[in-house]
């Protein structure tokens, strides 16, 4: 098994957590928790497969990432109450699974040679996508949308990706520089508070 292949697993594992928790501040079910878990986990890896006409895509042939999500949701159900309060290790674990994600998806997107800004598009679409539909399934904003400079992040390491790749480094070595790189911008957005500026920047109320 390699590292890559865990990393991805404990990015799955993140994500699924936090959708699960968006489930359970909604006030779902089990089952809504279960369903936000895994869409959150492999939506943006599925979409993915499809867009590239991978069939049947990686969940079906690979079914350890269903039971991760299973796993994942009934952890949030039983010791909610904790994760809450560990909100920020959270945080850290999501962002290694949005460096991960991101690199999976362009590594794929590459193997199915689709041009250098498609493959960017695909990791983004490989790390973002899952949270999107949590986020429209629990009737939220898409937080990508909105703040923490989350698909910047994506799409910055995606370039840093190309660029690695064009100097003619080793796979992993570009993997673990990509990743580490998204996962330090994305917790610097965070700690700072970074977002993109929006028009409501240039006035101290609404005009519209």
């Amino acid at each position: 098994m390699s590292i890559i292949y865990m990393l991805d697993l404990f990015g799955t594992f993140a994500f699924a957590i936090s959708g699960a928790l968006m489930a359970i501040k909604k006030d779902m079910d089990l089952f809504g928790i279960i369903v936000l878990a895994f869409v959150t986990a492999i939506g943006g890896g599925t979409i993915r497969d499809v867009l590239l006409g991978n069939t049947p895509v990686f969940i079906l042939y690979d079914p350890i990432y269903i039971y991760i999500s299973i796993i994942a949701s009934f952890v949030a159900f039983l010791f909610y109450r904790v994760l809450f309060k560990i909100n920020s290790i959270i945080l850290i674990a999501d962002a290694l699974g949005l460096g991960v994600f991101v690199c999976i998806g362009i590594t794929k997107a590459l193997e199915a040679n689709v041009s250098y800004p498609g493959a960017v598009l695909l990791g983004l679409t490989t790390a973002v996508v899952g949270g999107v539909i949590r986020d429209l399934l629990a009737k939220e904003i898409p937080a990508v949308l909105i703040r923490d400079f989350y698909a910047v992040t994506c799409i910055a390491g995606g370039i840093i990706y190309i660029i690695l790749l064009t100097i003619n480094l080793s796979h992993n070595e570009i993997i673990f520089s990509t990743a580490g790189f998204i996962i330090l911008l994305r917790l610097l957005a965070i700690k700072f508070k970074w977002n993109l500026i929006r028009v409501s920047s240039f006035s101290s109320k609404k005009s519209f």
